[in-house]
């Protein structure tokens, strides 16, 4: 069985050094690395496959500039489904543990072939401290992150999908950030996959509590961040409960319930008028179109 990763880099060659240095040291090496860099300046972008060019079986591309979903879907795309049968994200502050790659393959090894291809694992990922991890779990009934004993969201950066999936779906482009990987894995147990926790998979957050430019002042006491993130969870709750599992009744009370709780949020953050911006970076006017993923 052959497993590769899909990094997504930009504007970090301290990170994305360190990142193919704890993959590349892996006890079983991955079959194919792809990078995919979405850095904006050239000078960045020569820094980065410098680094690159240092780990053999890693491939250097230009990401698309769109966002994090258009990023992992050029990288994920540039790696055949004929060449490998297994696939991880691993974002540029992400370094796998030593057996990161051999836990999976002793996991699908325990499976039928028919299982392999419908199972999805994801094990744990954690700050370098370890005094806080990101596990499996699901999304509440408002779009929340909580945990769940028979998992419906995976530890994305600790995460191994099959191949074949992104055949049949891919990343969903109109979310720029946030909950992204849950609306991936609704589609996916929408189809029959199955996601597997496996406590054993552990990747370390090297970036954990580093302030990207998202992180930066936004409308209000509302970071850039911040409004992202609520902007795609208006968005895969609308798609939830409107198109993956459609229920009208669990649609509209999710609308009653997101608009008038995020009215309250913002007025406590002194931020009503971010409403407009979340509406629009949410694109949830897409979810009308036939051409939504």
């Amino acid at each position: 069985m052959r497993i590769s990763a899909c990094i997504t880099t930009r504007n970090r060659p301290k990170n994305l050094s360190e990142c193919l240095e704890a993959l590349w040291n892996s006890d079983i090496k991955p079959h194919m690395v792809v990078v995919s860099d979405d850095s904006p300046s050239l000078e960045m972008q020569q820094q980065n496959n410098q680094i690159v060019q240092k780990y053999p079986g890693t491939a250097y591309i230009l990401g698309p500039c769109r966002g994090v979903c258009a990023n992992r879907n050029n990288a994920v795309n540039a790696i055949p489904a004929s060449e490998t049968d297994f696939v991880a994200f691993i974002d540029d502050d992400i370094c796998v543990k030593p057996d990161f790659i051999a836990g999976a393959l002793a996991r699908y090894n325990q499976m039928s072939a028919e299982q392999k291809n419908n199972t999805i694992l994801s094990g744990v990922s954690q700050n370098p401290d370890g005094t806080y991890e990101m596990v499996p779990g699901k999304l509440s009934f408002r779009g929340y992150f909580c945990y769940s004993d028979v998992p419906e969201s995976v530890a994305i950066h600790a995460a191994l999908f099959p191949r074949l999936f992104f055949e049949q779906e891919q990343w969903d482009e109109n979310i720029f950030f946030g909950y992204e990987d849950a609306e991936l894995c609704l589609r996916a147990l929408k189809r029959g996959y199955k996601i597997l926790s496996c406590p054993e998979l552990r990747v370390i957050h090297a970036g954990a509590g580093h302030k990207s430019t998202l992180h930066e002042a936004g409308i209000g006491s509302m970071t850039k961040y911040e409004i992202s993130v609520e902007a795609a969870r208006l968005y895969v709750g609308i798609k939830r409960y409107k198109d993956l599992f459609p229920n009208p009744v669990k649609l509209i009370v999710f609308l009653t319930l997101y608009f008038s709780h995020m009215t309250g949020y913002l007025l406590k953050r002194g931020a009503l008028h971010a409403w407009p911006e979340i509406v629009r970076l949410s694109h949830i006017q897409r979810l009308w179109q036939p051409s939504v993923v």
